[in-house]
């Protein structure tokens, strides 16, 4: 079983991320902690790092099983942090906050690999050097994201919530699907795995 205490790189902020929170720093110094707005955006920027430091092996983590290379992680994680940053002040809590993130970084993959047609075959092998872990788990990590990459970007996002432990209501939550249909996708998808893993074991 592979072990589900993997570390994966930092996430840094984007650098308009930076450029932004910068800004309203100043603003906020330059109104002397008195302006409304500008104690609010500090206090949703706070906020926000904060969830990105929580969330960072969740984020990295779906990002991955998305990748093909290490530019491509990275690529896609920034875009991830950015597009969680826009709906940060549109977040009311009505799902738990891991739920919410699921919900955003796999649009945000998704979203990406429609418009720069990702996916191609390419070697993985630099992508699994960016955990870390000891050989045999990096070993089991290997063979789960090949099975996990010959399937389609939602059922990848389904199986990843899945193995993350989230209940059928909080993925279907998570990709707008009601709780039966993520049991039989799930059931589906776990079948397609069996038979990879065969595949596999064949050749």
């Amino acid at each position: 079983m592979v072990s589900t205490a993997l570390t994966y790189p930092p996430a840094t902020l984007p650098l308009k991320l930076r450029m932004r929170f910068l800004w309203n720093r100043m603003l906020r110094f330059a109104a002397l902690s008195k302006d409304e707005e500008a104690t609010s955006s500090y206090a949703l920027e706070h906020e926000f790092k904060e969830l990105i430091d929580i969330e960072n092996a969740t984020i990295s983590r779906i990002c991955f099983s998305y990748s093909n290379t290490v530019d491509e992680f990275e690529d896609l994680r920034q875009d991830a942090i950015i597009n969680i940053w826009r709906g940060m002040s549109g977040f009311r809590g009505e799902s738990s906050s891991k739920t919410w993130i699921y919900r955003v970084t796999v649009n945000s993959c998704l979203s990406t690999i429609r418009k720069q047609s990702r996916h191609k075959h390419e070697s993985l092998d630099g992508l699994y050097e960016l955990i870390d872990s000891d050989d045999s788990d990096k070993e089991a990590i290997e063979e789960l994201h090949r099975v996990i990459n010959t399937l389609d970007p939602e059922e990848k996002a389904i199986i990843m919530m899945w193995l993350d432990e989230l209940s059928y209501d909080e993925i279907g939550t998570a990709m707008g699907l009601n709780r039966n249909t993520i049991a039989t996708r799930i059931r589906r998808i776990k079948e397609k795995i069996t038979k990879a893993y065969k595949k596999e074991e064949i050749i």
